[in-house]
């Protein structure tokens, strides 16, 4: 029988997790790119958006087992199904991965001839690095589908211990080779192919310890044709945001050169991290959502929703001002390389401010996945998505990665201040106003005021790093308190607190 886990510490296991995998990466990253050289870790930033672009031939498949073990697992019957199902997407990843897989590896050659700016690694290097590439989309493909049905089982604690252990091997095994042993960026692939073979056959293992049933099930074309119309759904909104999210990255890993991409790459990771902060929340978020739904508990649905848009407002509006106020010093803080900071920094700004935008917007998102109603996802992304294509792809060519950024920014806020209100509109009327003047308003206002007080009076970081880290610690914590009090939500929790403390007395 299916036990639930608490909400609370599936969020407290997803932010550890979370926390933990991008402390690492980041802490990481600066070592890479003194023993790899800038453009060997281009290579590392261009195979970070080829798994990005991979998305566009999951055709929702992963989200979709997602939903539907969060629906099935404590359902009479429900493993049977949810077995099938599972199978079904299975067999369909295997066909799709051969294509992938051949695809990549026969083109190693043009992209490292005719697409990459290469300057001073061989060209037998980059093809070479790029046919390892191809085994570790495949396997990572499956990775992300296996733990798409974990998060569904609500079995986050273990898969946020899996993560930090595969993360420790990904990041710190890989810091010894290319200290110790070798600093060949083919080496270096060699083994993160290594580290994903271990990590897809455990998390394997996991996925079919939690669907062992006597009954014999076969994957069925009629099985997938079922959860098509929503799976479709997904593939489709995810295909144009796909395209959209990396189109600016991978235009720009074509203009500009290899060693300049491996500046830019410090911006994605950066930004992405902001992204990663609201992950934690959601991934504990949809299937509790959908599960309150399924049973008839909308109330409690909308309450939790509210909620959980209070505790990402706090982080993430407190995280990308900090990052976009004081993008240069936070980036010589971390890599202690002025020249790529220099570089960076303007490019940084907008793009932690565009994505503090879209952390915000995937609560619409959140909505419509947890009613299985995504027709309105499809038209949003449809409609607006083909703008925002226009824009970037005009704005990278003539502007280029400075341009790129300044129209997502802009391109974001835009779609915050109506999309949200439409879709609330359609699946929790009369929410709005009070989602979006109470539940983010304040947390957003505190900062802002906090942060232009800060860059005004100009605080002196100095060169010390390590007086740049405590500074930034200082100013990181005050904002996270001072949006902790601007939040009702958070006051409430304390003022119970203090309640029952004076009764316990």
């Amino acid at each position: 029988m299916y036990k639930p886990i608490s909400l609370k510490k599936n969020t407290i296991a997803n932010y550890i997790g979370q926390l933990y995998v991008m402390f690492i990466g980041i802490f990481i990253l600066p070592f890479y790119l003194e023993y790899l050289s800038a453009e060997a870790y281009g290579l590392v930033g261009f195979f970070t958006m080829l798994m990005s672009c991979m998305v566009l031939l999951d055709v929702g498949l992963s989200i979709t087992l997602a939903r539907e073990t969060a629906r099935l697992k404590d359902k009479v019957n429900g493993l049977i199904e949810l077995k099938k199902i599972t199978l079904s997407i299975e067999v369909f990843f295997v066909v799709i991965s051969i294509l992938i897989f051949s695809a990549i590896f026969s083109g190693s050659g043009w992209l490292s001839t005719h697409w990459l700016d290469v300057k001073e690694l061989s060209l037998a290097t980059v093809e070479s690095t790029i046919k390892i590439m191809a085994f570790m989309i495949v396997l990572r493909w499956f990775i992300g589908l296996y733990q798409g049905s974990i998060i569904g089982f609500e079995r986050q604690v273990w898969l946020n211990k899996y993560k930090v252990i595969i993360a420790t091997l990904k990041f710190f095994g890989a810091y010894l080779l290319i200290v110790f042993i070798s600093n060949d960026i083919v080496d270096f692939f060699y083994y993160q192919l290594l580290i994903t073979v271990i990590e897809f056959v455990v998390i394997k293992l996991k996925i079919d310890s939690y669907m062992k049933i006597s009954k014999r099930v076969v994957p069925s074309i009629l099985t997938l044709k079922q959860i098509a119309p929503f799976s479709l759904s997904i593939a489709y909104a995810s295909a144009i945001w796909v395209f959209i999210t990396q189109l600016d990255k991978l235009m720009l890993s074509h203009y500009l050169p290899l060693h300049e991409y491996g500046f830019f790459t410090l911006v994605i990771v950066v930004s992405n991290a902001i992204l990663q902060l609201s992950q934690p929340i959601g991934q504990a978020l949809l299937p509790r959502m959908a599960s309150l739904l399924s049973n008839g508990k909308e109330k409690e649905m909308i309450e939790l929703y509210r909620k959980s848009t209070q505790i990402v407002s706090i982080i993430v509006l407190a995280v990308s001002g900090v990052v976009a106020t004081f993008s240069y010093e936070l980036l010589y803080l971390w890599t202690g390389n002025s020249e790529a900071s220099a570089w960076a920094a303007p490019i940084l700004f907008w793009y932690a401010l565009g994505n503090g935008a879209v952390a915000l917007l995937s609560f619409q998102y959140y909505m419509q996945y947890a009613h299985g109603d995504l027709k309105y996802h499809v038209r949003g992304n449809t409609y607006f998505g083909f703008i925002q294509i226009a824009i970037i792809v005009l704005s990278v060519h003539f502007y280029g990665a400075i341009g790129a950024a300044v129209a997502w920014f802009g391109l974001q806020t835009v779609f915050f201040l109506f999309w949200p209100w439409y879709i609330h509109n359609k699946f929790a009327s009369g929410i709005h106003k009070d989602w979006l003047f109470k539940d983010i308003a304040p947390m957003f206002s505190v900062s802002m005021l906090y942060l232009f007080v800060l860059k005004n009076i100009g605080i002196e970081f100095g060169e010390n790093r390590i007086v740049v880290f405590l500074t930034f610690i200082i100013i990181g914590i005050l904002l996270l308190l001072l949006n902790s009090l601007a939040s009702n939500y958070v006051r409430s929790i304390i003022k119970d607190f203090v309640v029952r403390k004076k009764h316990a007395k």
